[in-house]
C-alpha cells in the first residue's frame, strides 16, 4: 500500500516538473526559471572510497548510497520545485573512463584513473568491452539499485565525458604534448575516445529509467528523449582557445550529432573557450560551477552571460543571492539551484522565483 502511494505521489509532481520542462526548453524569450531546492538534511555518512573491495563490498556501498539520500528526499517531499528524486552509481571522475580497462585508484570521496596510454601503441590496444570490471561495475551497480527502487526514486543516467576529457584521462597529461608535438596522433587519439563515447553511453542510458519519454540527468535534471549529458570538457581549461577549436569543439560536435538536446557543464575559473562551445547544437543546459578562489556565481553574472551565448544555464546560489540579483537573472533563462537554510526558507524560494518567472504552466 505505501509503495503504491510513493508512486502515485512520485508520478503527480513528475506529471508537473515534465510539463515544465518542455515549456522551459522551449522557450525563446529570457526570464523563464526552473528551481530546485536544498538545504541542511540529518543524514547517515557514505563509507569513504578507498578501501572498498568491489567484489566483496559493492552492494553494502550503494546501500550506504541510497540511505544518505533517502532523507533528503523525504524532507523535500510536498515542495513542488523542479528536480525529481534520482539517484546513480558515482564512485568518481575515474568510472567515466575505467571501462575502457584502466586502473583505477580510489579515493576517499572519489576515483583517479591511472593513464593507459603511455606510447601512440598502446592506442591500437584500446577495446570496447563489456567485461572491462569498470564497465561490469556501474551495470552491476545500476542493477543493484533497480532492485532497491520502491516508488521513491527514479534511476538516472551518470553521464559521461567530451573526448578531449576522456583522452586526457587514458593519456594524462602528455595529451598537451601531443596536440602541439603530435597533432596526427592527438586527432586519432580524440576520434578513438569519440567512438568510445558513443558506444558506450547508449548503453549507460539504457541502463536508467525512461521517465515521461525523457531521461533524468545531472541532479535530477528532467531532458527530453535522445539526450546526452552532463558532458564536461575540464582539460579545455588547460588549452588556448586555437587548440579547443582544433581538437575540442569538432569531436565534441561529432559527439553529439543525433542527440535532440546537450546537457554540458564548465567551470567558472576559466571560460575562453566556452563562447565556441555554446555554438554547439542542441545545447539546452549549460551548468556553470564555481571552483575555489573564484567569485560567487551570482555575483560575477556579467561576466558569467558574456561567455556564454543566449544558452540556458544552470547556476546555483543561495537563497539570498537569488533574491539579491533575481533582475539580473531575467536577462537569461535559468536553471536555479538553490541553497537554502531550512525548509521553510525552501518553501519560500521557491514560491519566489515562480513569481518572478515568465509563465511555464
Amino acid at each position: 500500500m505505501a509503495a503504491k502511494q510513493n508512486e502515485t505521489r512520485l508520478a503527480e509532481h513528475t506529471r508537473r516538473v515534465v510539463g515544465r520542462s518542455k515549456a522551459f526548453y522551449a522557450a525563446r524569450e529570457p526570464g523563464h526559471f526552473l528551481v530546485g531546492v536544498s538545504f541542511p538534511v540529518e543524514s547517515p555518512p557514505t563509507p569513504p572510497l578507498c578501501g572498498l573491495d568491489l567484489e566483496r563490498q559493492l552492494e553494502e556501498w550503494l546501500d550506504a548510497r541510497l540511505a544518505r539520500q533517502r532523507p533528503g528526499w523525504a524532507a523535500k517531499a510536498g515542495l513542488d520545485d523542479d528536480t525529481l528524486p534520482a539517484l546513480y552509481p558515482r564512485f568518481g571522475v575515474a568510472e567515466h573512463s575505467a571501462w575502457l580497462g584502466m586502473q583505477v585508484r580510489l579515493q576517499e570521496d572519489t576515483t583517479l584513473p591511472v593513464p593507459l596510454i603511455r606510447t601512440p601503441e598502446d592506442l591500437d590496444k584500446i577495446a570496447f568491452s563489456d567485461q572491462a570490471i569498470w564497465y561490469r561495475c556501474m551495470k552491476s551497480s545500476y542493477d543493484h539499485l533497480r532492485r532497491r527502487q520502491d516508488g521513491t526514486f527514479f534511476l538516472a543516467v551518470r553521464g559521461t565525458m567530451s573526448p578531449m576529457d576522456m583522452a586526457n584521462a587514458l593519456r594524462g597529461d602528455a595529451l598537451f604534448e601531443d596536440v602541439l608535438l603530435r597533432p596526427e596522433f592527438a586527432h586519432r587519439l580524440l576520434r578513438r575516445m569519440t567512438e568510445a563515447v558513443r558506444w558506450y553511453y547508449p548503453r549507460l542510458v539504457s541502463w536508467a529509467d525512461e521517465v515521461e519519454g525523457g531521461r533524468i540527468v545531472g541532479a535530477g535534471h528532467w531532458m527530453g528523449p535522445r539526450c546526452i549529458g552532463h558532458l564536461p570538457n575540464d582539460a579545455a581549461m588547460l588549452c588556448s582557445p586555437r587548440v579547443y577549436e582544433e581538437f575540442g569543439f569538432p569531436y565534441e560536435q561529432e559527439l553529439v550529432s543525433g542527440y535532440v538536446q546537450i546537457f554540458y557543464h564548465v567551470h567558472n575559473e576559466k571560460m575562453h573557450y566556452v563562447p565556441r562551445l555554446c555554438r554547439l547544437p542542441g545545447l539546452s543546459l549549460l551548468e556553470v560551477t564555481q571552483d575555489p578562489k573564484t567569485p560567487p556565481i551570482m555575483e560575477d553574472l556579467p561576466r558569467v552571460f558574456a561567455a556564454t551565448g543566449s544558452a540556458a544555464l544552470v547556476l546555483s546560489g543561495t537563497s539570498r543571492q537569488v533574491r539579491e540579483h533575481i533582475d539580473e537573472l531575467k536577462e537569461r533563462n535559468c536553471f536555479l539551484s538553490i541553497e537554502c537554510s531550512d525548509r521553510a526558507d525552501a518553501g519560500e524560494t521557491i514560491e519566489f522565483v515562480r513569481r518572478h518567472s515568465r509563465p511555464l504552466e
